[in-house]
């Protein structure tokens, strides 16, 4: 009788043995993800793998493994972290197991110090089998990927600067009225200017009319990014132009001026119309401007007097305008042109 036993017991876990050698990673459903898309630089933040059981039975010993590439760093708190020596990756490995209908989630606290566009590495999900003897394995075939902001630059001279750009515009909205804030006609009383005047409203109504302009409405800044350079230091100072971008929009941001953003750097993994961001305010807006910045590469898509035109055409020749260069030199005639308006800063990064 207990011969029979141990032989019953010895095919049982002979099936139990097939059977969840070929069918335990069948019964993981996985996926991945970043907690955030968008990150600031030597921010932490968790990847998340999930791992849900979709059987009845118990799975015994699941094992997660995800590879970031050396310029990403794994908190030293985590356990199961090694290094590559090869390649210098970090290489992280969690195992657990899994009730029937459950799920899991593993999270990987991690941080990037460094600006630029992370596509993350595929995890793998390894299974053992019922007497551990074997392993089964396969991928989570999800793209995945995070976008790390340049930093602020924290300077104040850059904030006194903008301050009294900002107030000045303000004010010569006042004196140089703005085409933008046109609301509508009336007659001309003969103590206007004669730019006041729309001859093309006069021809309609037989009589002189004069534009009248709503100063209600707030201002609306262009903030132009050229990365078209050709300074010895192109790099390092392009970096600069990225968080002075990144201030000057948190400013405008913190005092409620709406603004639009253009530039002609060239955005890695980007689809669309990349060299602007129209016109507005808020966290969804500020976080689209720093996912371009994050995306942005030191190459131009086109050059810097299309890049003036562009925000001329979009945002409107007389609109104030914050220009973010390498250095002065690099803006060209259009610049030149643009300059005569007096409603224009340039921040040359090599100055800053």
């Amino acid at each position: 009788m207990i011969i029979l036993f141990v032989i019953l017991l010895i095919l049982l876990g002979m099936v139990m043995q097939r059977y969840s050698m070929y069918r335990s990673i069948d019964a993981v459903e996985s996926d991945y993800w970043p907690e955030q898309n968008i990150v600031d630089p030597e921010e932490e933040f968790d990847v998340v793998i999930s791992l849900k059981n979709k059987t009845r039975w118990n799975l015994h010993y699941i094992r997660a493994e995800h590879t970031y590439y050396r310029g990403i760093e794994v908190s030293p708190n985590l356990r199961g972290v090694h290094r590559d020596p090869g390649t210098g990756n970090h290489i992280v490995k969690v195992s657990t197991w899994v009730k029937p209908g459950q799920k899991t989630l593993i999270r990987i606290p991690i941080s990037i110090p460094q600006r630029g566009r992370y596509v993350f590495f595929h995890p793998k999900v390894i299974c053992g089998d019922f007497l551990g003897l074997q392993e089964t394995q396969q991928e989570i075939n999800q793209f995945r990927e995070v976008v790390v902001a340049p930093k602020e630059w924290d300077n104040l001279e850059l904030k006194e600067v903008l301050g009294n750009f900002l107030g000045d515009y303000s004010v010569r909205r006042f004196i140089f009225e703005d085409p933008i804030l046109t609301i509508g006609f009336r007659e001309y009383t003969g103590k206007e200017p004669m730019k006041m005047i729309s001859w093309k409203q006069s021809a309609r109504s037989q009589t002189l009319m004069v534009k009248e302009y709503n100063h209600t409405i707030e201002p609306v800044i262009s903030v132009v990014l050229n990365v078209e350079t050709d300074a010895v230091e192109k790099e390092e100072l392009l970096e600069k132009c990225f968080s002075l971008t990144r201030s000057v929009c948190s400013v405008l941001e913190e005092q409620g001026i709406s603004y639009d953003f253009y530039t002609n750097a060239l955005q890695t993994g980007s689809v669309g119309e990349d060299y602007m961001i129209s016109e507005g305010l808020g966290r969804r807006h500020f976080e689209k401007v720093l996912e371009s910045l994050g995306r942005s590469m030191y190459k131009p898509m086109f050059s810097c007097e299309k890049l003036f035109e562009l925000a001329e055409v979009s945002g409107g020749k007389d609109r104030g305008k914050i220009i973010v260069t390498p250095t002065e030199e690099d803006l060209g005639f259009r610049y030149q042109m643009i300059n005569a308006n007096q409603q224009m800063l340039v921040l040359d990064a090599s100055k800053m």
